[in-house]
């Protein structure tokens, strides 16, 4: 048996190879012969009643890297993705990424097979698999800036399947996809996706919006002065706008108005019209906006890391979502939209 790197029990130092070692009989621990003279006995002897066997208790440990299913690469043991081909190494978080390829908010991935095409020019086949965060782009794919898609996935996390499929498209045939998602949301989107800059100013006007709608609707539009006018409008609409009479007692009512009472009153209009502008144009740009968020955001995560492992854990520890902070806005939406209209019912 071979001691080199394993201690001597008596002085605590490594064997070398040139150290004369004798063996305990009974044990079979190792000691340096002037130290085993030393004892006279073996260091381990009052073990000797337990049983102590020195092989069996220095057996080589067993190997505790994963091994891809996919590709076979070794990863570490505590690797959430292959670092070759970023396939999940566990069961939960392959049930994760099922879960999540089928919808971010409620979207889903399509299902039928399409084809794109890589650097080279060369086509490769995307099928739809719950089960791999690539979709069937190859890992070493350069998904711009030097970024592959490997990489991408792993910084991108829950739905990868999608977001892939959208990047290389971007990246191939400069084209995206709306993201019904990111109009929903818009704001909330956006931050949830840690886009925190353009997501902080998109969600300030957002709520700026709302605070604006909310105090008009529940103290401007309330009160005696535009209660009036709105009870006016509103016995004028019961009796129908499309008579002649109608129109000119509207046209009067209208001309009556100063500039500020004319300017509340579309007041709403105008901030639904804003909400609405805001919600295309954050759907038509999401994803776009994201795939440069990922390229700029790993571009600055492979160029502070020293290694690929401390890289890997990087993208794996900064990427992903924030489902906190998404949840905390959600909130604030709702208790600034219904709030007004609770305490004035007390």
């Amino acid at each position: 048996m071979d001691y080199i790197g394993n201690k001597c029990p008596v002085c605590n130092n490594y064997f070398h190879a040139n150290d004369d070692i004798v063996v305990c009989p009974e044990c079979g621990t190792p000691h340096h012969r002037e130290c085993y003279e030393s004892l006279s006995h073996c260091a381990k002897e009052d073990l000797h009643a337990e049983g102590y066997d020195f092989a069996k208790e220095n057996e080589p440990q067993e190997d505790e890297s994963i091994i891809c299913k996919r590709c076979g690469h070794k990863n570490e043991k505590d690797a959430f993705f292959c670092s070759k081909c970023a396939l999940p190494l566990n069961q939960d978080t392959a049930q994760n990424m099922f879960s999540s390829a089928q919808g971010n908010f409620g979207q889903t991935p399509p299902y039928t097979q399409q084809t794109s095409q890589n650097s080279q020019g060369m086509p490769f086949s995307m099928p739809f698999d719950p089960f791999d965060p690539l979709s069937g782009v190859p890992s070493d794919f350069d998904m711009g800036n030097s970024v592959t898609a490997g990489e991408m996935s792993k910084y991108v996390k829950q739905n990868t399947p999608y977001f892939i499929r959208v990047f290389s498209n971007i990246k191939n045939f400069t084209k995206s996809k709306f993201n019904f998602s990111a109009a929903i949301f818009t704001g909330i989107y956006l931050l949830y996706r840690k886009m925190y800059k353009i997501g902080a100013v998109i969600t300030a006007i957002q709520l700026a919006i709302l605070s604006f709608s909310v105090y008009i609707d529940y103290y401007v539009l309330s009160s005696s002065e535009f209660t009036t006018i709105m009870n006016k409008i509103n016995n004028l609409a019961a009796t129908g706008l499309n008579s002649q009479a109608t129109l000119t007692k509207f046209t009067e009512l209208m001309n009556s108005l100063t500039g500020y009472q004319i300017f509340v009153l579309y007041l709403p209009m105008i901030f639904n019209i804003i909400q609405i502008v805001l919600m295309v144009v954050i759907g038509c740009c999401a994803n776009r906006m994201y795939y440069n968020h990922c390229l700029k955001q790993i571009g600055k995560i492979k160029e502070k890391s020293t290694d690929k492992q401390q890289s890997d854990t990087l993208l794996q520890t900064k990427g992903g979502v924030n489902t906190a902070l998404a949840a905390s806005m959600f909130i604030t939406y709702i208790v600034i939209n219904y709030l007004p209209a609770i305490l004035m019912n007390f």
